[in-house]
């Protein structure tokens, strides 16, 4: 066995090296326990990424973390996911997990586990199971099965290795190429995107898109709409449309995904999450009949949407509900007219 100590690399003196090619964060000097074979091939994944280009190098060192964004396009992803759903007295879509559930699912085929694609089930564990005997809610959970992510079926698999990497890249995914034209990945799509946001934000205000301040940032954010071709094979959708939906599935899917960071994005719009096994009225045996949950009654109102002298009283949304209910009215509108 041979043991290495290793220093940090690159070091922050190093002259002429871009920001970005610097470690984010100081690392601590480390010891790797390694045999001879995977010294060798160590030695030989160094050796053929010394040769690549400062972007191929930032790229081959995302991959090999089980990554495909590099650290400076991922700042820029967690800069325009928090333009879109920004902080205010709630998290904005960075903290939500939004950035993470995205560059998750870029790399859902690069590290060696079932693909974070269809979450499993029944149960996530954050509701317990009924307690039946007297129709309230029991002590007793169920794990997350959640977390244990289906294996996909061979087409299942070919569909999505297309809708990542391109049709033209997936043996036997191009069966509808030559009359709709190939499909380009979500991969190309964010790595050429993320890269056009940029150029756009130094032409206009001098930076990249995540060094600017936010008002800057919205002024550029506001020249995107025709930065970006619409793409016929996905509904005519434009980069920024996918861009916007996918930090709201990022926000508000289930946490187990890789974003919606605590549930708090469900705990922005008051919505409780997956309800089973518990559900809202629990059949009781002493009753013989359900039992409606007093916290979420199924025949009346809410207890805290009911107003003196018993009125219907409904919470107004929040400002941040009311742009999100907006964002996804519009885009359900443009997903029926592409349907």
């Amino acid at each position: 066995m041979l043991r290495l100590k290793l220093p940090r690399w690159p070091p922050e003196s190093s002259p002429g090296l871009p920001p970005e090619l610097r470690w984010d964060a100081p690392r601590p000097t480390i010891s790797l326990l390694l045999s001879r074979r995977e010294f060798l091939k160590a030695l030989g994944i160094v050796t053929a990424t010394a040769a690549l280009p400062f972007t191929g190098l930032r790229r081959a060192a995302a991959a090999a973390r089980g990554r495909f964004l590099t650290s400076s396009e991922y700042r820029t992803l967690q800069a325009l996911c928090d333009r879109i759903i920004p902080p205010d007295t709630d998290p904005g879509a960075r903290k939500l997990g939004a950035p993470r559930y995205i560059a998750s699912l870029l790399a859902t085929f690069e590290r060696p586990r079932v693909p974070v694609i269809y979450a499993g089930g029944p149960f996530s564990g954050r509701t317990p199971f009924p307690d039946n005997d007297n129709g309230t809610p029991g002590r007793r959970r169920p794990r997350d099965s959640f977390r244990h992510f289906i294996p996909l079926s061979r087409i299942q698999e070919l569909r999505w290795r297309a809708e990542l990497y391109g049709s033209a890249q997936v043996p036997g995914a191009g069966f509808n190429d030559a009359a709709l034209g190939p499909l380009v990945g979500l991969r190309d799509l964010y790595r050429n995107g993320l890269a056009r946001v940029n150029e756009i934000a130094t032409t206009v205000a001098g930076d990249r898109f995540d060094r600017l301040s936010t008002g800057d940032q919205d002024r550029v954010l506001g020249m995107l709409d025709g930065a970006f071709a619409p793409d016929p094979r996905r509904d005519g959708h434009t980069f920024v449309d996918i861009l916007i939906m996918h930090t709201l599935e990022g926000c508000f899917s289930a946490p187990e995904y890789g974003g919606n960071a605590r549930a708090r994005g469900w705990e922005m719009l008051s919505f409780e999450g997956d309800s089973q096994p518990l559900g809202y009225s629990i059949f009781s045996r002493a009753a013989d009949g359900y039992v409606e949950r007093p916290d979420h009654p199924m025949t009346t109102p809410n207890p805290d949407e009911i107003g003196p002298g018993g009125a219907l009283s409904p919470r107004p949304l929040s400002a941040d509900g009311q742009r999100v209910q907006t964002n996804i009215l519009t885009f359900a509108n443009l997903l029926g007219d592409g349907c």
